[in-house]
């Protein structure tokens, strides 16, 4: 037995053991070391204690497949980059719903339960954002995912392409260590993959065509050496220019730190190093996977039943292991990183976007790129707007010189819309600085609704006629070809007064001009706005949760509301609103919002009256009872000291032109074990 098999044995009970006095609850660890010039598995951990049943000592977990975690992704961004991605692309980390096909929605959240608005991928695989990556899986499509991740190495994940969804970026699979590791060493071998050959009944189209070495000799009772490892094959998986920038990304400690912190346990102190984490829902799996140029290394901790861990992470959990294992076998090795590789270039590139700076660029950055695919767009996200000064809105046609200044603003696509709002994001002003009453004609002008609104139902027209009579007429278009008067000819003057009201019920939505003329003594003179009619609410729906679902706490922290929303012109926005309050507004599609569960107090019902303290034993709780609160909300106490609480989820959606609808309310019920 090697010394590394035996020291990898060692610090994973150790480890495992700090991870039981810590009440953590994890029971067994797996260690898995690959030399990489030679494939040769240097130490391979299968259990703590294979005596030991209480912790399935037998199941030998380097070769059992479980659940990788985020240990998956670096597969998934391999795919990316081999497709044309680039370490400096832009990822938006904001609140997205992805359609599946049973007709449900997907809605995937980061670890930290926050959102991070534009990422690079650097940053994205460097920080493991869950949201960014189903986006790059999204986009590479799950088939190609999987053949990079089976060509690599990985000899399970053989469900079928159809089987597998978005969620496989996030470890929805399962694999083996061992196969996890070899093909981690296929990084770490700049895209070579080298063991010895797989037997023939081993092959399978588009898989490893090699496998790690396992058996150096094998003689018989007489000393005959029926196989011998001599010397190690060769086969190139994917090129070294984009294995470079994964070893640079999966090593780089500046972009991981805000997410992990710096100078962890995946790093080392005397050289470079790359690794990534990954840790499953629950916390039953944890793993540590990353190499250097000479050693690859995969770690898991967790139980062998599957059974839940305390609030353990990669980082916490295998990444000890993992680090003392790396440390111990490069104790007299050189320290030794990649040098790039042919075929690569560096441009300084405008952050966020990735693209070439401009004059209103705020912050750049130097990136690496694959020849070929260095951005040639410029930058589009840092614009710069004219403002006017006095009024703080954009600079129209009557703003003089003097006033306007420009001011340069962060601008997303429209799907970081409810980030860019909810985080602060200054952006410019969305309506321009309007005529003040002195620039507008005083003999015949529209002064409200302003130019190019969507209007709806009753409206006044405010203007200025002088000068002799006046009428207001309306027709479809922006040029039309009849008029239709509205109200009368007046007679009257009007200075920033009521012109005329118009009621829009009985026209047809779309498109129009309203058209005032003013009959002066010297001539006739108008004024024209456009305007859009809309007089059609939208419509909302609330599809998930069902009505009557059951929600158990102790699993689910969070309800999921999709809603499809629709209006025949342009939908402003939509409100969610749990128990009569509004919770969440979203002014993107598809709209969809998780509300954390918030647990009433049930020694606050109704009518001031206390709540008896709970227990399950109380003769004054029988089960049955029915707690009211003041607002109208329900608890339903069970046996067993299991309470069920009542909630109402609606949504209140609103278009463009102030037309309001709202979805029938759904009821469901959250199932709660009084602690």
């Amino acid at each position: 037995m090697s010394n590394l098999q035996k020291y990898a044995e060692q610090v994973a009970r150790e480890q495992v053991q700090i991870l039981k006095e810590q009440g953590k609850n994890a029971s067994n660890a797996g260690v898995v070391a690959i030399k990489n010039d030679t494939g040769e598995i240097l130490a391979m951990v299968g259990s703590l204690d294979y005596n030991n049943n209480e912790i399935d000592g037998q199941v030998n977990i380097a070769t059992a497949e479980r659940q990788p975690g985020s240990s998956f992704k670096p597969y998934v961004y391999l795919t990316a980059l081999q497709e044309g991605m680039t370490p400096a692309t832009m990822i938006l980390d904001v609140a997205q719903a992805f359609p599946q096909a049973d007709g449900a929605y997907y809605r995937p959240e980061n670890y930290d339960r926050q959102y991070h608005g534009p990422v690079s991928l650097r940053n994205a695989l460097a920080r493991s954002y869950n949201i960014p990556a189903i986006k790059v899986m999204e986009q590479v499509g799950v088939a190609d995912a999987l053949r990079t991740a089976h060509r690599m190495g990985i000899n399970g994940l053989n469900r079928g392409l159809n089987f597998y969804g978005l969620s496989l970026v996030l470890g929805g699979g399962e694999v083996s260590l061992l196969d996890h590791t070899y093909a981690y060493s296929v990084f770490a071998n700049s895209g070579n993959m080298v063991g010895e050959p797989a037997p023939a009944n081993e092959l399978q189209s588009g898989y490893r065509t090699l496998n790690p070495v396992s058996t150096l000799q094998v003689r018989d009772s007489d000393g005959n050496t029926l196989k011998k490892y001599e010397q190690p094959a060769a086969e190139r998986v994917f090129g070294a220019e984009v294995a470079y920038l994964m070893q640079d990304i999966m090593s780089d400690d500046v972009a991981r730190a805000p997410a992990f912190g710096a100078n962890t346990a995946l790093t080392l102190p005397d050289r470079k190093v790359a690794a990534k984490t990954g840790t499953t829902n629950a916390f039953k799996d944890n793993w540590t996977m990353g190499y250097t140029p000479q050693l690859t290394v995969g770690v898991w901790v967790g139980n062998t039943d599957n059974e839940s861990m305390e609030n353990v992470t990669g980082l916490s959990g295998a990444a000890p292991i993992w680090n003392a294992v790396m440390r111990k076998y490069h104790e007299n090795q050189p320290a030794l990183w990649y040098d790039p590789p042919p075929g690569l270039t560096q441009r300084v590139v405008c952050q966020p976007s990735g693209l070439l700076p401009t004059d209103q660029c705020q912050e750049q950055r130097a990136e690496i790129f694959v020849a070929g695919t260095e951005p040639t767009l410029s930058d589009n996200v840092w614009q710069a707007f004219e403002l006017d000064r006095e009024t703080g809105l954009l600079a129209g046609p009557a703003t003089p010189p003097e006033r306007i200044e420009n001011r340069v603003y962060e601008i997303l696509p429209q799907e970081a819309a409810d980030w860019v709002r909810d985080s602060g994001v200054p952006q410019p002003p969305t309506e321009t600085a309007s005529l003040r009453l002195e620039d507008f004609d005083p003999d015949s002008a529209i002064i409200s609704p302003t130019l190019g609104s969507t209007i709806a139902g009753q409206i006044e027209f405010i203007g200025n006629a002088r000068g002799g009579p006046y009428r207001l007429e309306i027709g479809q278009g922006l040029e039309p070809a009849e008029w239709t008067q509205i109200g009368p000819e007046h007679g009257e003057e009007v200075q920033n007064g009521v012109l005329e009201r118009l009621d829009t019920f009985p026209l047809a939505e779309g498109l129009y001009t309203v058209r005032l003329t003013v009959n002066r003594g010297d001539g006739p003179k108008q004024a024209a706005i456009p305007v859009t009619i809309d007089n059609t609410p939208p419509t909302v729906v609330v599809t998930e949760p069902k009505a009557d679902q059951l929600f158990v706490m102790e699993n689910d922290e969070q309800i999921n509301v999709n809603v499809l929303a629709n209006d025949n012109l342009a939908l402003e926005r939509v409100e969610f609103v749990i128990d009569g309050r509004t919770f969440a507004t979203s002014t993107v599609a598809p709209y969809n919002e998780r509300w954390d569960i918030e647990m009433r107090d049930l020694n606050s019902a109704a009518g001031g009256q206390p709540w008896p303290a709970f227990k399950s034993d109380d003769p004054e709780v029988q089960p049955g009872t029915v707690a009211t609160f003041p607002d109208g909300f329900q608890a339903i106490v069970t046996n067993g000291g299991v309470y069920f609480e009542g909630h109402t989820v609606k949504v209140i959606g609103y278009d463009a032109a102030g037309n309001r609808a709202e979805s029938p309310e759904v009821r469901v019920y959250v199932r709660h074990e009084k602690k």
